[in-house]
């Protein structure tokens, strides 16, 4: 796959992820929405940077979708709904790792890939799932 379908693939996911966390933190309580905040502007700034990656190819990144299919019932499947964001995102920043030649690209989807793992346990902590970390975020 080349670096720049890697990059429309990041960003479909972090789009989808800025949808995502603006959904489900109508379920939260004070204290965990304001971790789904942070959480949402960071996505927001990822998405952005990739775009930027995007646009200085000379390519036009992919629009978000109108909606995604996601149901926020209640502060359970909201936390169960943050761990799959950040996995889902975690696996194209994880391929972009590992399928660009260009160090700065690398460089930073390991530290994409390393802060959605830390995210990641942390809401699955939240949500009483085990194990809270999983051995290789992304796969």
């Amino acid at each position: 796959m080349s670096t720049v379908s890697l990059l429309m693939a990041v960003v479909a996911a972090e789009h989808a992820a800025v949808y995502g966390y603006g959904l489900l933190g109508a379920r939260l309580d004070d204290a965990t929405r304001r971790v789904a905040v942070q959480a949402y502007d960071v996505h927001r700034s990822r998405r952005d940077r990739a775009v930027a990656a995007l646009g200085a190819r000379g390519v036009d990144a992919p629009v978000p979708l109108p909606a995604y299919e996601v149901t926020v019932a209640d502060r359970s499947a909201a936390l169960v709904l943050a761990v799959r964001l950040e996995e889902g995102v975690a696996q194209r920043w994880r391929d972009l790792v590992t399928g660009t030649d260009e160090p700065s690209l690398r460089q930073l989807a390991i530290g994409c890939l390393q802060e959605n793992a830390v995210r990641a346990a942390r809401w699955r902590r939240l949500a009483g799932l085990s194990p809270v970390t999983v051995a290789l975020p992304g796969v």
